[in-house]
């Protein structure tokens, strides 16, 4: 079995401020560890479920936040950006037989986070894909699902969970902190670690169960903070300003919605 995860640090257990995000920011290291310990998890749950090849994407920032000698040696990382359309699940192909997204957090219209956000929190204020909010984890599911590879196991704050859930109930959802205003209530790290090596175990396990559709057509709306971000990005072959801050764009190729979304990224 082919697994990959892809790990974003925003949803990791205890984290609730920019800084600690950050390399050089208060507690970053701690929170990197974090992250690592996270994915580690992850890794021993999918060996435990039989995994034999493991692909992890550190997707935050400048990826290169995980410490690989923490992993399980056969475990290979993608560290960096290769710019590739397929951003946080760049790597990704056919050849996998499951997706998992360690750290996920919730998306730039929800206030389930502190550091709620959708790719760019300074220049997009809102992204909607066929009239849902998109936060990161649908973004790149539907790039998943593109591809045909189905997706297992996801943690993050408990309102990406619910997210998670409504998008796909068939989904292994690991909530490790709830977010209120600026603050957030997180479970211990340890128990974190545990349920995540125990939730991928368990979605591995059921993986011939899941199942997914794909739509036949996808509408993407972005709002920008800044006026001048929509004017710019309208002049993107079939991208049409629908406002003063919004893009619209619509295609049956999903690929086509990743390039738009590289460029604005």
């Amino acid at each position: 079995m082919r697994v990959y995860i892809s790990a974003d640090l925003e949803g990791i257990t205890g984290v609730s401020k920019w800084e600690e995000t950050h390399k050089g920011g208060h507690y970053y290291d701690l929170y990197r560890e974090q992250m690592t310990r996270e994915v580690v998890a992850a890794c021993e749950g999918a060996i435990e479920a039989g995994a034999e090849y493991i692909m992890v994407k550190d997707a935050h920032e400048d990826g290169k936040n995980l410490i690989h000698s923490m992993l399980p040696r056969g475990v290979k990382v993608i560290s960096g950006w290769s710019n590739h359309p397929y951003c946080m699940v760049e790597g990704l192909d056919e050849s996998f037989d499951a997706v998992i997204f360690i750290g996920y957090h919730s998306g730039a219209s929800s206030n389930g986070s502190p550091l709620a956000h959708t790719l760019l929190p300074d220049v997009i204020k809102n992204v909607t894909i066929n009239g849902e909010d998109a936060d990161e984890f649908l973004i790149h599911a539907y790039a998943a699902y593109m591809l045909g590879v189905p997706i297992v196991a996801v943690s993050g704050d408990g309102d990406l969970m619910r997210s998670v859930r409504s998008f796909n109930p068939q989904i292994k959802t690991i909530a490790v902190q709830e977010g209120f205003g600026g603050a957030v209530v997180s479970i211990h790290p340890d128990l974190a670690i545990e349920r995540i090596r125990k939730g991928v175990k368990k979605g591995l396990e059921a993986l011939e169960e899941y199942t997914f559709e794909k739509p036949e057509e996808y509408e993407l709306i972005i709002e920008f903070k800044k006026h001048a971000d929509a004017y710019k990005f309208s002049f993107y072959p079939n991208v049409e300003q629908i406002g003063e801050y919004t893009i619209r764009y619509v295609s049956n190729n999903y690929m086509h919605l990743l390039v738009l979304l590289l460029f604005i990224n």
